[in-house]
């Protein structure tokens, strides 16, 4: 029963979902309970089946990526674009890995400097809202070189943080007191 499965995703703002991988008896679940309209997964490992998606009114974006490596640039681009489109005319989006933890924690961040936050910012309301959210050094890294380039195509006010500014957020839960 879908009401003892324990789904692992969290709302990073109230559009955008961040999260691990799901069954698909789940896809009812996203699109009835929770709103969600649109699904980028981003693992090369498995692909979500899109034909199950769409029965539930639901539309895939697939990015396959490595785990623990970062997206590559230009999928980051058209994964920014897709999700920023369908963002822009209300839908409700899930970005998933299969933890939830790196490349889908990457491409949420890119969405969340497109959407006008500082990249410092985006990570630490990713890290507030999803505790588990820790990009690996490489996705850090592809995060910070999609910040410059987003500022120099935007003229966007902040400073692009140096990558210890940035690990110091995504790894605190690492610290001991």
């Amino acid at each position: 029963m879908l009401e003892s499965l324990e789904m692992n995703l969290d709302w990073v703002t109230p559009e955008l979902m961040v999260g691990g991988r799901f069954p698909m008896e789940a896809a009812a679940h996203l699109a009835q309970r929770l709103g969600i309209r649109c699904v980028v997964d981003v693992r090369v490992e498995c692909r979500d089946d899109e034909e199950v998606l769409r029965a539930h009114g639901i539309t895939l974006l697939h990015l396959p990526t490595v785990d623990r490596c970062a997206i590559s640039l230009p999928m980051i681009r058209d994964g920014v674009a897709w999700v920023g489109e369908r963002l822009a005319r209300g839908d409700k989006v899930f970005i998933h890995c299969e933890h939830g933890i790196g490349r889908s924690a990457l491409l949420a961040l890119c969405v969340l400097v497109s959407r006008g936050y500082a990249p410092r910012e985006a990570l630490a309301l990713a890290k507030r809202q999803r505790p588990k959210v820790s990009p690996s050094p490489e996705q850090l890294e592809a995060f910070l070189a999609f910040a410059r380039e987003w500022k120099q195509a935007h003229a966007a006010a902040w400073a692009v943080p140096v990558f210890d500014e940035l690990a110091a957020i995504a790894y605190s839960h690492l610290r001991t007191s």
